[in-house]
């Protein structure tokens, strides 16, 4: 990751499945160590600085990284000090030779005497945030501009936190309450999520690949806070849906579960490798009514379906900075401009389904971002452009918090206050008459106490 860019969870996916590590507590310490070391490692590395006598980004890859790992141990977890050491001292010798591997060992050897706790800079430093919350400062700037300087600290501070192995059963192959006497039986630790209503967290997971539950369809890796999305639709039996950037199909089928598999749900997606992944989620699940279609949104929009879907979903492809505490490679690789292209890729996507949406329809615009210029920016924009468009609440009997709707009427759900990823979505509905909107909101949702993220307008 740090040498190519590469994903994280794809690599460690990929070593996990060559089956070099057939002992399940070798597969749970290689992903503590992979991810834990990513959510952490702008602290790691300021806590190296000490025991260095040149910068870390000056040393070879393999040494900077096992550093890092080894460091890690120490500080974070209870992996035993002299395991710690002799293990990535051996693996770095082994790849680096013995004069590397005299460097980390004397490194580590520091660290231990030193009373294994990570140093941070003096409050003023500007070092001191990005040590702190280990994000780079591009992200941590963003992220003030879009929630406030105390939100941003509260939600980076969450995401050094190991977060929850949610799952969401699948009633084509079997009924909830089954599937949680099964988890129990295996050991998994099951218990209910905090709002949706087919969740659960599981305390002891398999790893996905090996474990006949998921293989079989009968449950779903599936964020809490994604499984919120879905229902902001309601869809029902008998309506047209289209799910604009359906892979892997999470969410897809999530609606035709709420249908009770007797909607038409378009799922569309923009490569045959996303069409292929979207493909086996439905087989797995063996979720009915769904039709894949290769279509790129961003580009036009689907044709001959002008006005032919009662609802509509568009998880917009965003930069991934609400899913960092699970997918913490995502804090090393952002960019400020990234922003800007991703809200050009939105607004076209956003503007392309529109026109598939019949009068009277519903369309949930959502992202796993908590950066305005991905979520409220590129509604803004929209609704400008669109003045059939008006933003509407949840359908009743949503299960979510209600403290994540905004006085905007927007959804925000954010780990350190729901306990979930980071989503944003906005419900919009297309009038039923031509002409212009009604500028007033129709927004009705009253949270039954006010929320404590309320973001500004511009």
């Amino acid at each position: 990751m740090d040498r190519d860019d590469a994903f994280a969870d794809i690599v460690l996916d990929r070593a996990l499945r060559e089956g070099r590590f057939p002992d399940p507590r070798d597969r749970g310490l290689l992903t503590e160590l992979v991810m834990g070391t990513l959510r952490r490692r702008g602290a790691i590395d300021y806590a190296l600085l000490p025991f260095l006598s040149r910068p870390l980004e000056k040393t070879d890859a393999y040494v900077r990284n096992a550093l890092r790992v080894g460091a890690y141990q120490l500080f974070y977890t209870r992996v035993p000090d002299r395991a710690a050491l002799n293990e990535t001292v051996s693996a770095v010798k082994a790849a680096r030779g013995g004069g590397a591997g005299g460097f980390v060992n004397a490194v580590l050897r520091g660290i231990v005497r030193a009373g294994k706790v990570p140093s941070l800079p003096p409050e003023g430093d500007p070092r001191r945030l990005p040590a702190e919350l280990s994000a780079t400062k591009p992200l941590i700037d963003a992220l003030a501009r879009s929630m406030g300087e105390g939100e941003a600290r509260s939600y980076l501070a969450a995401c050094l936190e190991k977060p929850p192995f949610a799952v969401r059963a699948n009633p084509f192959r079997v009924p909830a309450d089954r599937l949680l006497a099964r988890l129990e039986v295996e050991g998994k630790e099951p218990a209910p999520c905090r709002y949706a209503p087919d969740g659960f967290v599981l305390g002891k997971p398999a790893p996905l690949f090996s474990d006949a539950a998921f293989l079989e369809g009968a449950y779903l890796a599936m964020d809490e806070g994604a499984q919120l999305i879905a229902p902001l639709l309601a869809p029902a039996a008998g309506e047209r849906v289209l799910d604009a950037c359906a892979a892997p199909g999470g969410k897809t089928t999530h609606m035709a579960a709420l249908a009770g598999g007797k909607a038409a749900i378009v799922a569309a997606d923009v490569s045959v490798a996303r069409l292929r992944l979207l493909r086996e989620t439905v087989s797995r699940t063996a979720a009915p009514g769904i039709e894949p279609v290769l279509h790129d949104f961003s580009r036009a929009p689907l044709p001959n379906s002008r006005g032919a879907f009662d609802k509509v979903l568009v998880d917009a492809p965003c930069t991934g900075m609400g899913v960092i505490r699970r997918n913490p490679d995502g804090k090393w690789r952002f960019r400020r401009e990234d922003m800007a292209g991703k809200a050009l890729l939105q607004g076209a996507i956003l503007r392309h389904s529109w026109d598939a949406l019949r009068r009277g329809g519903l369309l949930a615009y959502c992202t796993c971002s908590p950066l305005r210029e991905e979520d409220e920016e590129v509604v803004r924009v929209f609704l400008a452009e669109r003045p059939e468009a008006s933003v509407t609440g949840p359908p009743a009997g949503w299960p979510g918090p209600p403290d994540a709707w905004t006085s905007d009427g927007y959804l925000r759900l954010v780990p350190h206050r729901h306990g979930t990823d980071a989503f944003f979505a906005a419900l919009l509905r297309k009038d039923s008459q031509s002409g212009t909107r009604n500028r007033g909101r129709s927004y009705k949702h009253s949270p039954r106490t006010p929320s404590p993220y309320v973001c500004p307008r511009l």
